[in-house]
């Protein structure tokens, strides 16, 4: 857990500001609040921008001048709003428009449900299913190539939707602080203190095992218990006890109208304590407690 309300490290900095141009951005912006301290400019003598004036630092200055004029309540403003000029939230704003769309191209292509005709990672396991079936090998074409759009497909309307639900998450709290770069591992800090965005395809295998048919009613009612899941059966290669937002698909088909009445009615000021236990490889059994705000999607 990474807490920047009272400080901020070079790392932190590259992780919410992401590139030099964005920082340089952001600290000629600061300045119109607050003087910032050791800013050096000079003044363009030639061309359409003569007059003006631009900062000559290294990118070394110029991220020691980030860290070292760090004030939180007026960097989130700023960063909030160079985060709405960027195309991701322009995509989530324009994201309802634009699932319209991919859902009308899947009606007309007769794709059938939306729902993955195979996990990620298992097409070469899907592929040898189809080949072992006894029909003809343009059935089996047709099967692989139906089901290869169908990914394509899918994929796609997930990262519309994933950007929706950014600009939800977003626009629902004026204390989220967004990071601005790409990097693993922190997607917002929300009142400081920063938070991973884990996207999830269900509750977990083990979750619908442990409760069979009754699963999908559990789930919704209970979302710490999904997330303590979750957080229990995740891969040891990508383990993590970070303090997450953690988005879940109880139902593959949740409407763009549904997505915005279940984050209008999440709480996203206050985090559940997650209690789990984890059997490492080599460790053994570990107890975590993290910090994690649960988002069910469902119809």
């Amino acid at each position: 857990m990474e807490y920047i309300k009272s400080q901020l490290s070079d790392d932190l900095a590259k992780k919410i500001i992401g590139s030099q141009d964005r920082a340089t951005q952001y600290l000629l912006r600061l300045n119109q609040l607050q003087t910032v301290k050791d800013l050096k400019f000079k003044t363009i003598s030639r061309g359409e921008s003569s007059g003006h004036q631009v900062l000559r630092m290294t990118a070394a200055e110029i991220w020691k001048a980030v860290v070292n004029n760090w004030d939180y309540e007026l960097s989130k403003g700023i960063i909030r709003d160079i985060f709405k000029e960027t195309d991701k939230y322009k995509n989530g704003k324009a994201a309802e428009k634009a699932m319209s769309v991919l859902i009308g191209e899947w009606q007309s292509l007769g794709l059938g449900d939306i729902a993955w005709p195979f996990s990620q990672g298992a097409f070469d396991e899907f592929v040898q299913r189809i080949n072992s079936e006894r029909s003809n090998d343009s059935e089996k074409d047709g099967k692989v190539m139906h089901a290869a759009v169908k990914y394509r497909r899918i994929k796609e309307i997930n990262t519309v939707r994933n950007d929706f639900i950014e600009t939800l998450i977003f626009e629902k709290n004026q204390n989220i602080l967004p990071t601005l770069s790409h990097r693993r591992g922190v997607d917002f800090f929300i009142n400081g203190v920063s938070f991973d965005q884990k996207v999830a395809k269900s509750p977990t295998n083990e979750f619908k095992r442990h409760y069979k048919d009754g699963w999908r009613e559990t789930a919704i009612k209970n979302p710490d218990l999904v997330a303590e899941y979750l957080y229990k059966y995740q891969d040891e290669g990508r383990f993590g006890a970070d303090p997450r937002l953690l988005v879940v698909y109880v139902d593959e088909d949740v409407s763009i109208i549904k997505i915005r009445e279940i984050i209008d009615n999440t709480n996203l000021n206050n985090p559940s304590e997650i209690n789990f236990t984890y059997k490492h490889k080599t460790q053994g059994e570990k107890n975590y407690r993290v910090p994690c705000f649960i988002i069910m999607l469902h119809n």
